[in-house]
């Protein structure tokens, strides 16, 4: 799948006052392709992010994923292709507390009527988790929730990953495995990725890293193929 975002805006009314959110913003991400958005609290990562995997609609602007307008969807098609092509992976796993890890999977395929259950042990033991089927999430690490939380957001085989400051609640070594999970599906499977984050650490994962300023895309630019060594250097560091 191609996500393609075109002169997107969003805008917040306050009275009379206006405040953008994001700002005629564009980008294309391409399958197999991962890419990073950074910036300031604030500036309009989240949102941008929110837009594309269609849980906010743009004030203006064209959504388009494979070439179909989402904003010409009705509500309820646009629930069926959140469901069938879009992953997302949050910043807390989110995992229902009274439900064990492989039924934390199968609950996304009651409710997509989806043939997705064949995965589901195929993903956990992927992420390591096939010895961990029976517990539940009050008895997982915090890198063992957010690699079910991934499972989860997979077991659909979507087309669009979409992810908001995964490593957030992770140290930096299973902040970094969980990047790498995620990367490793994009690309092996062709799936196009997004990454909303703070974590400098991981950002010579990703493909492309794109810089967002009060709600204007900046530094969006493809990394040339000798990049992988350099590291990235946003313009502003405290974020």
């Amino acid at each position: 799948m191609t996500l393609v975002m075109e002169n997107v805006s969003k805008v917040y009314k306050d009275g009379p006052k206006e405040f953008k959110a994001v700002d005629q913003a564009s980008l294309e991400v391409k399958p197999g392709e991962f890419i990073a958005i950074i910036g300031p609290s604030g500036s309009g990562k989240s949102t941008m992010l929110s837009i594309a995997g269609a849980l906010l609609a743009p004030t203006s602007g064209k959504v388009l994923l494979d070439g179909e307008n989402v904003a010409e969807l009705s509500a309820k098609k646009i629930t069926r292709q959140r469901l069938e092509k879009i992953g997302f992976v949050f910043q807390a796993a989110n995992l229902i507390p009274y439900l064990k890890v492989k039924d934390q999977l199968q609950v996304i395929n009651v409710i997509a009527k989806n043939k997705g259950q064949s995965r589901s042990s195929e993903l956990l033991k992927h992420f390591g988790l096939d010895h961990r089927t029976t517990n539940y999430p009050s008895e997982l690490s915090g890198g063992e929730r957010q690699r079910v939380a991934i499972a989860r957001a997979l077991i659909n085989d979507p087309k669009l990953i979409l992810a908001d400051e995964p490593t957030a609640s992770l140290d930096s070594k299973r902040g970094r495995e969980v990047v790498e999970m995620l990367a490793d599906e994009i690309k092996n499977r062709e799936k196009a990725g997004i990454m909303v984050t703070h974590d400098e650490r991981v950002l010579d994962v990703c493909d492309r890293v794109v810089e967002i300023r009060d709600g204007k895309l900046e530094n969006n630019d493809e990394l040339s193929d000798d990049s992988s060594d350099i590291a990235y250097k946003p313009s502003e560091k405290a974020y």
